[in-house]
């Protein structure tokens, strides 16, 4: 991950030749993209990683099928988005799609309770 990091930004720096810049960014602009892109992204990598190691790759992957769930829920949360029915039933499919990958059943996390 850290490799692919690096090669995908050595791959595009010779991009910039190709655009204009419209002004030079501020500093707390550069400080912005330097956190998101430096922070974030290492948490996100360094909790994946953890999360491989802990539930499985297989388990593990299946975080990025909830991913536009939740953007669905904060756009209708925060952006007043309409929720319809085909994205109800989407939802749905994803829900059920993700528990039958990782083998989480709820009936059964019952019965193992009350036996």
């Amino acid at each position: 991950a850290h490799g692919s990091m690096w090669a995908s930004s050595f791959m595009v720096l010779p991009l910039i030749l190709f655009m204009p810049i419209r002004e030079i960014p501020s500093t707390n602009v550069m400080l912005g993209v330097l956190v998101l892109g430096v922070m974030c992204t290492a948490l996100a990598y360094i909790l994946f990683f953890k999360l491989i190691d802990d539930i499985g790759p297989t388990s593990a992957l299946t975080v990025t099928f909830l991913i536009p769930l939740f953007g669905i829920f904060w756009g209708h949360l925060i952006l007043d988005e309409q929720i319809g029915p085909n994205t109800l039933l989407g939802a749905l499919f994803v829900i059920v799609g993700t528990m039958l990958v990782t083998g989480f059943l709820p009936r059964k996390k019952h019965l193992a309770k009350t036996s």
